[in-house]
């Protein structure tokens, strides 16, 4: 019972006395405490260009923490009870991806980060070696973060797109070092230049495999790379093999998420998902369901074991419960701001066994 606490009581609970401190510190009190948190969303928010309203009090992108059955659906009931906070860097970065609760961080010059919301603390990662010395030169790179269980480490994967070296960061050791970058080459990394899908302990990246005869790209593929082995792979897409890819998590196994565009939008998709070495699908859209919007992920299982489907169209973010069939369109904290992105998270307490900046720890 103790353990399913929020991480903001337990961080009052450690002043009480030494050995609540020690206890609640410890890095196996903090495992403990993650694996039995419950699914949180975060919901990214970003200023609309020209609006002063709320900049004394926020950067251009803040966030709202919501349980799946407190999103924010209803315009009467809104954001009740939730509070905004702001992000703890400058505009210009990017989620490269979260797990047990922690975030990567990549700030354009400013290097990467980790970051966990629920104590509010930052951890500032050594430069790599070879960091990106401007926006396009980014282009030229993709990056990765998870966690190998055999190690019990925390690790981030910046991969070179040319015959450079890639680069692997240790939270343990709390530095880089160089790997061998992927064979055969890659000219793209599809859907997002730094993004990437974390799961069974290993990376995944859909990539444009570069034909080292005829310099053309291939057909698309996914490039993984292993944690506990460093050793990177390759894996087919389903067939037959439909525009739009997006790689996701459903049931704690790979997804991707395909579909037909129409204007480069989603007319329909389809949710394919990887088990035993082989894809099955597990979700038709009907047809021109998602006309007109982007399709931006699934979502882990609803309270009624339904899965959240999010889409962003002219209109905003918009969530559709598979089973039910039905769509609902998420209400913006103000007219002032639309919500840019969804990304599922745990409340924990990672980072605080680490020697980590202070940003500022959550104790009121």
């Amino acid at each position: 019972m103790f353990t399913r606490l929020p991480p903001k009581s337990l961080l009052r609970f450690r002043s009480l006395s030494k050995s609540w401190y020690s206890c609640i510190s410890s890095p196996s009190f903090i495992r403990m405490h993650g694996s039995r948190s419950t699914q949180k969303l975060l919901l990214r928010h970003h200023l609309r260009y020209g609006v002063e309203y709320f900049h004394t009090l926020l950067s251009d992108d803040f966030y709202t923490l919501h349980s799946e059955d407190q999103l924010p659906l209803c315009p009467t009931e809104g954001y009740n009870g939730i509070t905004a906070v702001q992000f703890p860097c400058s505009r210009a970065f990017i989620i490269v991806g979260s797990c047990d609760g922690i975030f990567c961080l990549s700030e354009h010059k400013k290097g990467i980060s980790l970051w966990n919301p629920s104590i509010r603390r930052k951890k500032s990662l050594p430069d790599c070696p070879r960091r990106p010395r401007g926006p396009l030169e980014g282009f030229g790179l993709a990056l990765g973060f998870g966690f190998d269980p055999i190690s019990d480490d925390y690790n981030i994967v910046q991969i070179s797109y040319a015959r450079e070296s890639s680069y692997f960061y240790s939270l343990k050791t709390g530095s880089w070092c160089a790997i061998a970058s992927p064979t055969p080459f890659f000219s793209e990394v599809r859907r997002g230049i730094w993004g990437s899908c974390f799961v069974n302990g290993a990376l995944h990246w859909v990539v444009d495999r570069y034909h080292t005869e005829s310099h053309h790209s291939e057909i698309p593929c996914i490039m993984t790379f292993d944690l506990s082995t460093h050793v990177f792979g390759m894996i087919p897409l389903p067939e037959p093999f439909r525009r739009l890819t997006r790689l996701t998590t459903f049931q704690g196994s790979l997804a991707m998420i395909s579909g037909y565009d129409d204007n480069s939008y989603y007319s329909d998709c389809w949710i394919w998902v990887r088990r035993d070495d082989s894809w099955s699908v597990v979700y038709k859209s009907k047809e021109n369901q998602f006309k007109g919007g982007s399709i931006m992920g699934v979502l882990q299982p609803t309270i009624n074991r339904d899965f959240l489907l999010s889409a962003m169209n002219d209109q905003g973010m918009e969530v559709y419960l598979i089973k039910m069939g039905t769509q609902s369109r998420l209400v913006e904290f103000h007219a002032a701001s639309f919500i840019s992105e969804i990304v599922q998270c745990v409340e924990s307490l990672h980072l605080l066994e680490n020697a980590c900046e202070a940003n500022q720890l959550l104790v009121s």
